[in-house]
């Protein structure tokens, strides 16, 4: 029943409009449509794309579903003190060296879930920026049902607060591993906390649906 609940609670999350964002003010829209106009660019133009010269030249942007602002929310981040460096497995089967950075905490009616959270060291989808911290996800999307993001999962990166411990959590920022553009690279075997059997239809598509 817990794990049923957990599942049924990402599914009822708020519309943006009828939350306070820790206060802040969160154009759910216009955020969205810069996030996505840098990503594109990024990703054909940085040292480091995973495209190569004749994806390039066909490159028309990546794919996404619509942005859909009742997958914004409020989380609470829960830094481990001090943070450890720990091995995550790798669809290669190798690993990734990663910072474990902790949990983001949401609460759904008087329900409290958490998500392993990760901060970066190398991983070339975040430009290897060091202070990137990440919750890699897996959802029904995934799955046979409806097949619409890639099957290893996607990676939502959280912004860091200035002070205290209050996020913004927008799953419409959700990302795909490299890997999904490139055979050549690995991606994170997402840990079983954070796989949500639910679909979450929102961020980034399948590439090869585009």
């Amino acid at each position: 029943m817990k794990k049923n609940f957990k599942v049924f609670s990402l599914l009822v999350m708020v519309s943006l409009f009828g939350i306070n964002l820790h206060g802040q003010s969160y154009d759910c829209k216009a955020e969205n449509s810069q996030f996505r106009s840098d990503k594109n660019n990024w990703v054909v133009k940085d040292v480091d794309k995973p495209f190569n010269s004749s994806d390039i030249a066909e490159f028309e942007g990546l794919f996404y579903y619509p942005v859909d602002c009742k997958y914004v929310f409020n989380g609470t981040l829960n830094r481990n003190e001090p943070m450890k460096i720990v091995n995550v497995e790798t669809t290669d089967g190798g690993s990734a060296q990663l910072y474990d950075y902790g949990t983001v905490s949401y609460t759904v009616g008087e329900k409290k879930y958490d998500l392993a959270v990760y901060k970066n060291i190398d991983m070339p989808e975040f430009n290897n920026a060091k202070e990137t911290i990440f919750i890699p996800i897996k959802d029904g999307t995934s799955g046979p049902a409806l097949n619409t993001t890639f099957a290893s999962g996607r990676y939502l990166i959280i912004q860091p607060p200035a002070s205290g411990n209050k996020v913004i959590l927008d799953f419409n920022k959700s990302i795909n591993p490299f890997k999904n553009y490139n055979s050549n690279y690995s991606a994170l075997i997402v840990p079983s906390s954070n796989i949500i059997l639910a679909p979450l239809t929102t961020g980034e598509r399948k590439y090869e649906d585009r």
